[in-house]
């Protein structure tokens, strides 16, 4: 469980698997009618498939956006907030571990270090400030004032940080599949409380679906499999 004990054949198969289910579920998701949670479907399938393959932080991030998008599919606003702050905490305790403590694993995974040049991981945190910045400015304070504003703030600030901790991973992948995140939440924000977006369904959920492929493909380690 959680990627141990497992050989890297197993680990290929299940992956694969995983992502092949995904990848037809989340067609399904755009193909077919309207039906109770389907929008759950896909990240609730890989995320049972990480539990045999994945770090355990990425395996509960998986289910906590399933949890997510459950609610969000109930209509319950702040719970789907709450889950996937949570899922974005549990993604940041990845990096960190990943960034300061496992550097076998990128040895293992062919792949190399953490960024360690200052220059570099001071434009990495200046660039998610603005993200930051532009969200709490454009998007959060257009919010109901209360509750539901500061849970915006609070969230836009930890995913803002998840993705400065992608950034410093030196992975196009995690880096790509965590601004994908943002942006779809945005997209979400901006929908929600500025003005209707066109096409938000395809602007959210095609990056955000993408996002959950591409965090469990590379956490997965595929590209660096030898059998």
């Amino acid at each position: 469980m959680f990627g141990k004990n497992i050989s890297e054949k197993e680990r290929k198969c299940i992956a694969l698997t995983g992502a092949a289910a995904y990848a037809v579920l989340a067609m399904l998701y755009f193909l077919l009618p309207d039906f109770p949670y389907k929008i759950a479907l896909p990240v609730s399938v890989i995320a049972v498939f990480s539990l045999r393959i994945l770090p355990w932080q990425i395996s509960l991030a998986l289910l906590s956006s399933a949890l997510g998008d459950i609610c969000g599919a109930s209509g319950s606003f702040m719970g789907q907030i709450e889950f996937f702050a949570v899922a974005h905490l549990f993604l940041i305790m990845f990096f960190v571990e990943r960034w300061f403590h496992d550097l076998e694993a990128f040895r293992r995974a062919g792949g190399r270090q953490p960024e360690t040049r200052i220059g570099r991981i001071v434009s990495m945190a200046v660039f998610s400030a603005a993200v930051l910045a532009y969200a709490v400015i454009r998007i959060v304070m257009e919010a109901p004032a209360g509750t539901v504003r500061g849970c915006a703030a609070l969230y836009a600030v930890i995913i803002c940080m998840m993705m400065f901790c992608a950034l410093v991973q030196r992975s196009r992948a995690y880096s790509v599949a965590a601004i994908l995140f943002v942006f779809s939440d945005a997209v979400i924000g901006w929908n929600a409380f500025v003005a209707p977006v066109p096409g938000e369904k395809y602007l959210i959920m095609i990056p955000y679906y993408l996002s959950q492929l591409t965090f469990f493909l590379r956490a997965a380690h595929l590209k660096y499999s030898r059998e």
